[in-house]
């Protein structure tokens, strides 16, 4: 399976159960997103498909809408099962259903990162962490619209955190 916001989702789905965490959308959504500019900063690539996967500022937050919609179904509860994604396979007739795998060595690594640094935040931190003055969230919300975020606006705006940490060793 290819990278994409689902794998992602996924993978932390996995990380949050190893941890026996609760995980609820919001904090799922929020640390895909992180892990997408932790990439951005580090790897100088995302963690997401440009072809399916956009980053959005919605009210409460960038918003991947992929994800969103995969699991929103759970509403406020917990997130306890992985999502699949279900293909048509035009040849066979058939209806293959799969289970997006995240394979990066690298993203996978920087995901592990992200899910220890914010592993104590609920839902309402990261919310609010990711509404802050100069977030590329703040630069791109306007009320009543789901405008996208630019990834380099996300880029920028994760090596200035990563700049900020190493000056402070």
């Amino acid at each position: 399976m290819k990278l994409n916001a689902i794998a992602v989702a996924n993978y932390i789905i996995d990380l949050a159960a190893q941890n026996e965490k609760e995980l609820k959308q919001f904090g799922l959504m929020k640390r895909v997103y992180l892990t997408h500019g932790f990439c951005l900063a580090t790897l100088d690539r995302g963690a997401l498909d440009p072809r399916f996967d956009v980053v959005e500022a919605w009210k409460n937050g960038p918003c991947i809408p992929s994800v969103y919609h995969s699991f929103k179904y759970n509403g406020n509860d917990s997130i306890k099962e992985k999502a699949v994604i279900v293909h048509f396979n035009t040849k066979r007739g058939e209806v293959e259903i799969e289970t997006p795998e995240l394979l990066d060595v690298e993203i996978k690594d920087i995901a592990n990162r992200v899910w220890k640094r914010y592993i104590d935040f609920s839902d309402k931190d990261l919310v609010e962490l990711l509404h802050r003055k100069g977030t590329p969230w703040e630069l791109c919300y306007v009320e009543g619209q789901n405008r996208p975020i630019p990834d380099l606006y996300t880029k920028t705006f994760y090596q200035k955190v990563l700049d900020y940490e190493y000056d402070k060793k």
